[in-house]
């Protein structure tokens, strides 16, 4: 994945055709990426575009091409179409595009887990009582904040929409929280949770390897167009204990 100096951005298979070079060395320059090897040159479709130390008037380049990707920036995220062609047009949500306010870009630390896993949870509305709630009240905590979803659960339900499900709930009342009905939390298929204030892209690194964006809208004063394309990232903290386990002391984690 590069972005070209020119503007937009391109994605192409991780070695170059020639000796298996990775492209991660490689040079980005105007209209394409060139290897650190021997510096075959490759655009954003993959096709090779010059091959120094080739003889003069070879057309050799012309049947070499790299897997490539079309890729679309959009909100301060670069999207990757990797399906059959034709590709779909980005799907313009609305924090990706509003401008009455800012941006935040969250990135959290990869998970041990499929993608599918992380993202199957969204639809789960109970196990916040036990995961989170019961789990940090166990360890202590007893702030307001946390004891939000240890509340328990009257009702729930789900409903199918147009581009996922939307799952409801009931919470009983509690000596910090009144009794309360709640929607939220969509599930969008097929990778996307979201939020009321932010939305979630589960993305897969491999079978056992996700990693998780986050992008947060904040209304309010407008950011500059630069900032709205370009919003700040914050990291979040590390999830594992140095033994490997689950550093269980945050809902996060």
């Amino acid at each position: 994945m590069f972005r070209l100096p020119e503007g937009g951005y391109g994605c192409v298979q991780a070695h170059c055709a020639h000796r298996g070079t990775s492209l991660r060395y490689g040079f980005v320059e105007d209209c394409g990426i060139r290897c650190a090897y021997h510096g075959w040159k490759y655009d954003a479709t993959g096709q090779c575009i010059e091959q120094p130390f080739e003889p003069a008037g070879s057309t050799f380049k012309e049947r070499i091409r790299l897997t490539a990707y079309p890729a679309r920036a959009l909100g301060g995220l670069v999207f990757i179409y990797m399906g059959p062609e034709p590709a779909p047009v980005l799907p313009r949500w609305d924090f990706l595009v509003w401008t009455h306010g800012r941006r935040q870009l969250e990135r959290q630390p990869v998970l041990n887990c499929n993608w599918l896993q992380a993202q199957e949870n969204t639809a789960d509305v109970t196990h916040t009582y036990f995961l989170h709630g019961h789990a940090l009240y166990t360890r202590g905590k007893t702030d307001r904040a946390t004891l939000r979803l240890y509340r328990p659960f009257e009702r729930y339900g789900f409903q199918p929409f147009e581009w996922g499900l939307l799952k409801a709930w009931q919470y009983g009342e509690t000596e910090q929280w009144p009794a309360a009905f709640e929607a939220g939390n969509m599930l969008l298929f097929p990778n996307i949770l979201r939020f009321a204030y932010s939305m979630h892209w589960r993305v897969p690194l491999d079978d056992t390897h996700t990693h998780i964006f986050a992008l947060r809208f904040i209304a309010g004063e407008p950011a500059s167009p630069e900032a709205l394309e370009n919003p700040p990232i914050e990291d979040h903290p590390g999830q594992y204990l140095p033994d490997g386990s689950y550093d269980l002391e945050t809902i996060w984690a």
